[in-house]
């Protein structure tokens, strides 16, 4: 049986490869994820992967990431390639710069609209010349192209942001993406739905492309403690508010998840105040207000809440995901006050629901519904649009407060249009989106907290899901911030301020606000609120221009982010070309990527191939998310037998490139 198996495993993947078309070649294109058959090679055939590694270098000074990543292709095979890779980027990431580099030659790549970018870059292809182009697909999902790269070129591409890092609970966390989940698209996507076809590895093939992160941190503060829930790290401290931190091992593994970590400064302090920078570029002002929330308070006695769980059940939760889902729902259910209400939605392709109106929160009730939730099985689409639209019609019971639960990894590709929708109907209630996974759609999710004016949680795995549950119930209980308002006055001449408008404050984590000023700094800034148990807030911030440093060069990265985003999250339901052209300045003028401008970089020189090589366009296949199974490709559930099919076949295609590859650099 185990030759069998190992046949099996070595020449299946030859015969799926060769018959197994790549939806770009085709005529009727698809646009929902698929499998890639990794080919074990013939002697002079290119290499299928030409992304060979990844080494990011972030370093953070008090609350700012300033992020290098640098990306290394090489063509290790006979024909000329275009190497086209999708890749996961941080929702609130301000990418600024773009560097080529081949052999000793750096080319420093320029902004650009995006139509006129993409047109370079193709001229350059026609031209011979090695080119890369930069686009953003969604504000947390990048494609990069690299053109015409020669049999044993080797290139790099280097793309830089910044960051803000903002503090929950007077918890620290930098997160850096890694892969970008299969999308489930219904036709309704917004804008480019190419993106959402990307290949992926099938089960059980790790990745050849290998990873490296280092990270240097100097908090200004003593640190506390600094741990990694999602990778081995080794951490060396170099000083009491100084440390480094880098991955244990380089190999592709680790590519499969997000990178998390965490870190909390002595004394439980965070870094607050007025950060300023006068920009020489472009003549402007910039300002960085961080503002350090009371501490929550818990009213005495607290209203009934109505509560509605919507729940993911579909094809990417299966197994872990899901797993995890019901454990904080357990929590969540389970921890329900004799005074509140409650209801249960399950959602993939269809959704079904507990009770046509809210059920008291009973002994019998909640077993009834644990019960419910415990026989759901991943399998199917994500039809989110169509459940939130079910969830949000669901009547109120009276004189209750209404809370929205998501449960879900986000594996959409319409994210605006449930945004718009819930910002339509949700009425006075509040939605809370809980991502659940190791690399979540954080875009959706974080969008979703903004239009329902409520909080984003994530939940890597099940040892998180009681303190998620426990948190998100105080929050509801208990917001630590209501009717706030910033006033500048007249000393400080602020203008294009963001946020416009400032939301309830849920969650433990300080207030941000960008924007710009004219003139001397100085006056003095109101915050005002009302904090739990009607407590009203009165903070003054006085303005000098000795409060804040004014050589703060991200400030106005970071602002035109900020307004960016403010502006982008409706931009695909109402295209109208006043936002579009907005968008498009701030980035023109920041040197910004935006979903209207790119970074796209030429190579002067001139590189003919040999006469007769061919070309061809090779789309970097992505490992599955870690925890996420084979029934997220293609939007449907893979039956176990065909799991263990895909498993076995992936297994032994790497085996056989391994085994071969290393035979042929050996002979």
């Amino acid at each position: 049986m185990k030759r069998i198996l190992i046949i099996l495993g070595c020449f299946l993947p030859l015969v799926l490869a060769a018959e197994t078309p790549h939806p770009a070649d085709e005529a009727d294109t698809t646009e929902s994820p698929y499998f890639v058959i990794l080919n074990a090679g013939d002697e002079g055939a290119s290499e299928p992967l030409p992304l060979k590694h990844t080494d990011v270098v972030a370093r953070i000074a008090g609350t700012i990431a300033e992020v290098e990543v640098t990306q290394h292709y090489r063509n290790t095979g006979g024909k000329v390639l275009e190497a086209v890779y999708v890749f996961p980027g941080s929702t609130r990431a301000a990418v600024h710069g773009l560097d080529l580099a081949i052999g000793e030659r750096r080319i420093a790549a320029k902004i650009a609209e995006r139509e006129a970018a993409k047109a370079e870059y193709e001229k350059a292809k026609t031209e011979n010349k090695t080119a890369a182009l930069l686009e953003q697909e969604r504000p947390n999902v990048f494609r990069m192209s690299v053109g015409h790269i020669l049999p044993g070129d080797d290139v790099e591409v280097t793309l830089r942001y910044t960051e803000l890092l903002q503090p929950e609970d007077r918890l620290y966390e930098f997160v850096f993406p890694n892969v970008v989940g299969p999308r489930y698209g219904n036709g309704t996507a917004d804008g480019n739905r190419t993106w959402t076809a990307n290949p992926h590895l099938l089960p059980g093939v790790p990745t050849p492309a290998t990873l490296s992160i280092q990270l240097e941190l100097a908090a200004g503060m003593p640190v506390q403690e600094a741990m990694s829930p999602s990778h081995r790290v080794k951490i060396d401290y170099d000083g009491p508010d100084r440390l480094r931190t880098a991955l244990e091992t380089t190999d592709g593994e680790n590519g499969d998840r997000d990178f998390v970590l965490r870190y909390r400064l002595a004394g439980d302090e965070i870094a607050s105040g007025l950060l300023l920078h006068e920009d020489e570029a472009t003549g402007e002002n910039y300002f960085l207000l961080t503002v350090q929330p009371p501490a929550r308070v818990k009213p005495a006695e607290i209203p009934g809440r109505d509560y509605v769980f919507v729940v993911d059940v579909s094809g990417s939760m299966n197994g872990f995901p899901l797993d995890t889902a019901k454990k904080l729902l357990r929590d969540l259910i389970g921890g329900l006050r004799p005074t509140d209400r409650f209801n249960v939605l399950l959602f993939a392709g269809d959704s079904s629901l507990l009770a046509e109106s809210p059920l008291p929160a009973e002994k019998a009730e909640i077993e009834r519904a644990l019960a419910f939730l415990d026989a759901s099985r991943g399998s199917g689409g994500t039809e989110l649009g169509k459940a939130m639209e079910r969830a949000l019609a669901l009547p109120v019971s009276e004189g209750y407060s209404r809370s929205l639960i998501l449960v879900t990894d986000g594996y959409v590709d319409f994210e605006r249009s449930v945004f718009q929708s819930v910002r339509e109907h949700l009425g006075q209630g509040n939605l809370f989106p809980l991502g659940i996974g190791s690399s979540v759609n954080r875009f959706l999710i974080e969008g979703l907290a903004r239009a329902g004016r409520g909080e984003p949680l994530i939940v890597l795995g099940p040892d998180e899901a009681p303190a998620a549950a426990e948190k998100l119930r105080e929050m509801i209980a208990s917001p630590v911030l209501t009717n706030v308002a910033v006033n500048f006055g007249d000393g400080f001449a602020t203008h294009s301020v963001s946020p416009g408008t400032f939301p309830d404050v849920f969650a433990q984590r300080p207030l941000t606000v960008f924007g710009k000023y004219r003139g001397k700094p100085e006056g003095e800034i109101r915050v005002t609120g009302v904090a739990g148990g009607g407590r009203e807030i009165d903070l003054r911030i006085p303005v000098t221009p000795q409060s804040g440093t004014t050589d703060n060069p991200a400030l106005r990265f970071l602002w035109a982010r900020s307004r960016i985003a403010e502006l982008a999250d409706d931009h695909a339901l109402d295209p109208d070309n006043e936002t579009k052209q907005e968008v498009t300045t701030l980035g023109l003028t920041h040197g910004l990527l935006t979903e209207f401008t790119s970074f796209v970089a030429v190579d002067t020189e001139v590189r003919e191939a040999p006469e007769g090589t061919d070309k061809e366009t090779v789309r970097q296949p992505l490992p599955l998310p870690q925890g996420v199974p084979a029934s997220a490709v293609g939007g449907g559930a893979v039956p176990e037998p065909a799991t263990f099919l895909l498993w076995l076949t992936g297994m032994g295609a790497y085996a056989w490139r391994r085994f071969f590859g290393k035979r042929r650099k050996e002979s």
